[in-house]
């Protein structure tokens, strides 16, 4: 089969596209054969070898995929089954979706029934898993009757789906970006308001919502944002940390901040611990939800597999709003 396989940390020319042998699946595992998946951050995070000593070298990244059952030994799905797998250490430490066929445990691959189609479909697994559990594991939305939520950074498919979720609810979300050109387009998935900002943007937020934001949900975790997040925030808010995108890009920085900052109402989500069991019923919800129109992914680019270089060098330039699928044959 074809697939991407880094050999060392690096750029996108790191992705050497070459023929290797098939995975093999074992009893407790499922081969899958990949129709779609999508491009996330934290994948090219792996490419340049930040994401910890989990990682060996050579390694097929990625942490996603949607596609058909091939094989599955012990029985839990069925072969030709429509599934989507997510983390679980996928493309970390084992090899992951940036291939024609990948093995993933079975209690990360989940069974759905869609009508939807192969894109679609696969933009929705990590970056919907993830805005699920930062709005409802993390802030417990579900409390404030229309939560008001500032997401940083904006222009994310992640900080999308997060204002999807949401709109839903009745609330209010205001994107946060360094990127004027990308404001046009993060209000028409329908964030109530965007903010251009590299810096502090607490007193903004609290002249739209003088009671402060029920909820923020910050990727970037930098010293600026994490005390910006506690001056914006209401005194019933949650703050939620869903990742590090500062960090991951070398300036190993924020961790000693965030140490120092971290104080009640402040939670983490790591969408690594999900599961068929925890979490299949609420893929199949969101997965209802993109089909009626009440979810929409805003999906910005779609690559061609032969493409996907390219598509890593783009999502280095940030040159993305919204979510980048990447198709095979």
């Amino acid at each position: 089969m074809k697939a991407y396989v880094i050999s060392k940390p690096s750029g996108p020319e790191a992705l050497e596209l070459k023929e290797i042998p098939a995975p093999k699946a074992q009893r407790g595992q499922v081969r899958i054969q990949i129709k779609a998946f999508g491009l996330n951050r934290a994948e090219a995070v792996t490419r340049m070898g930040g994401s910890g000593k989990a990682v060996k070298f050579p390694r097929v990244i990625g942490i996603e995929c949607v596609g058909v059952v091939l094989d599955c030994p012990g029985g839990e799905l069925e072969k030709g089954q429509v599934v989507a797998a997510a983390m679980g250490e996928m493309g970390r430490k084992y090899d992951g979706s940036y291939a024609e066929q990948t093995v993933v445990p079975a209690i990360n691959v989940f069974p759905v029934e869609t009508s939807l189609d192969w894109v679609t479909l696969a933009s929705i697994p990590e970056t919907y898993f993830t805005a699920w559990g930062c709005c409802f594991k993390a802030l417990k939305l579900e409390k404030f009757e229309k939560p008001k939520v500032l997401v940083r950074p904006g222009a994310s498919a992640l900080a999308i789906a997060i204002t999807q979720i949401v709109n839903e609810l009745g609330g209010q979300v205001i994107g946060v970006t360094r990127s004027p050109h990308k404001v046009e387009r993060m209000l028409e998935t329908g964030m109530y308001k965007v903010i251009v900002s590299s810096g502090s943007v607490a007193d903004e937020v609290l002249s739209v919502w003088p009671g402060g934001a029920d909820g923020v949900v910050d990727t970037i975790v930098s010293k600026v944002s994490i005390e910006d997040n506690f001056k914006l925030r209401s005194k019933k808010d949650h703050i939620c940390l869903a990742g590090s995108l500062t960090d991951s890009y070398g300036t190993g920085k924020a961790g000693s901040f965030v140490k120092a900052l971290i104080r009640s109402r402040v939670g983490f989500y790591d969408s690594g611990t999900i599961s068929v069991k925890k979490d299949g019923k609420n893929l199949q919800k969101i997965v209802r939800r993109v089909e009626q129109g009440v979810y929409n992914p805003h999906i910005d680019s779609v690559y061609d597999f032969a493409d996907l270089p390219q598509a890593h060098q783009a999502m280095d330039e940030n040159a993305f709003t919204g979510k980048v699928v990447i198709s095979l044959p």
